[in-house]
């Protein structure tokens, strides 16, 4: 029986990672999206299909750019501890852009 209504609360270091990524700026959405699909364009992911996923109503948060909701696709697609170790990383390079973007204030 699945406890948690979203995929990725089902670890915590992807919760936060995908949490953190909704609060960023949609500039830093982007950047951190692209940055996700270069760390998993290699990676061998269960059926990948982005066209499909876009047969509904777009209501999440990232469904509002396509490049962030492939980022998000891939991250659900990927295996687990791939997903954790790419999660783990996202963190950090939200970091990084927050304190770009403090540094430039």
């Amino acid at each position: 029986m699945n406890m948690f209504k979203r995929w990725y609360d089902a670890d915590v270091a992807v919760s936060r990672a995908i949490n953190e990524l909704e609060q960023a700026s949609p500039n830093n959405q982007v950047r951190c999206a692209e940055f996700i699909i270069d760390l998993l364009k290699d990676v061998e992911l269960e059926e990948l299909s982005l066209e499909e996923q876009y047969n509904y109503i777009l209501r999440r948060w990232y469904d509002k750019n396509i490049k962030v909701s492939h980022a998000i696709e891939y991250m659900r697609l990927a295996p687990k501890d791939i997903r954790r170790e790419t999660a783990l990383k996202v963190l950090d390079y939200l970091k990084e852009l927050a304190k770009e973007e403090e540094d430039k204030s």
